[in-house]
């Protein structure tokens, strides 16, 4: 009986050891819920208020009304609790482009939707306003992974509408897709930085409108 309990000691002492590094290396809690959502939202508030580098964890978790060790439970550390909160608004952003495009075939009633929501998505709440259009990109760590991770997407769709209006014979075919998609890109991205510095609040549609009579016209006078 002795012989058989030491032969099996080493087995228990390695399983518990593999179980306290997993521990260690992963969240213990999986995504979603209520509490999941506050630590997001006051990831993101704290944040746009006090700056990246002077929003510890502990900040975080008074604001989410959490125990410090509960963040932890879901994220690694205070960038895994920045990248889920903007993975986030920019899936749920790509949700409603989609259902956008389903709903309106035409091409550039296609490029206006984005570009009225892409205005939307952000405007809405100024906090991430601050935090995407600031705090990131202090970062060239997160600009590198935002731009990999999201913009090569949304570029993928800008350009896929330009290329049916091209088809379509609604929009010039001697012309890039990828650098209409960038330009369009630039437009709606430096009147969302505008917003956050003035404090501008921009109507939506409106603005899209005249984003895409410029793209589409240019500023010279039309002839009668």
């Amino acid at each position: 009986m002795r012989g058989t309990a030491k032969a099996k000691a080493p087995k228990v002492q390695k399983t518990a050891t593999a179980k306290r590094k997993s521990t260690a290396s992963e969240p213990a809690a999986a995504p979603g819920g209520d509490k999941y959502q506050r630590i997001l939202d006051a990831a993101v508030e704290v944040i746009a208020e006090n700056g990246y580098f002077h929003s510890p964890i502990s900040k975080i978790a008074a604001r989410a009304d959490v125990a410090d060790g509960t963040i932890y439970l879901y994220f690694k550390s205070k960038d895994d609790v920045l990248r889920a909160a903007i993975d986030r608004m920019v899936e749920g952003f790509y949700d409603d482009v989609e259902q956008e495009l389903k709903r309106v075939t035409d091409p550039r009633g296609q490029l206006e939707a984005i570009g009225r929501l892409h205005l939307e998505t952000v405007s809405v709440n100024r906090s991430m306003a601050i935090l995407m259009q600031t705090e990131m990109r202090q970062s060239a760590k997160f600009i590198a992974e935002f731009s990999h991770k999201h913009l090569v997407r949304y570029n993928q769709i800008v350009r896929g509408v330009i290329r049916r209006g091209q088809e379509q014979g609604v929009f010039r075919r001697d012309l890039s897709d990828g650098i209409v998609a960038h330009c369009w890109f630039g437009a709606i991205d430096e009147l969302l930085t505008a917003s956050v510095f003035t404090g501008r609040v921009y109507d939506a549609k409106a603005t899209t409108a005249q984003v895409m009579d410029v793209l589409l016209h240019g500023i010279a006078v039309r002839a009668s």
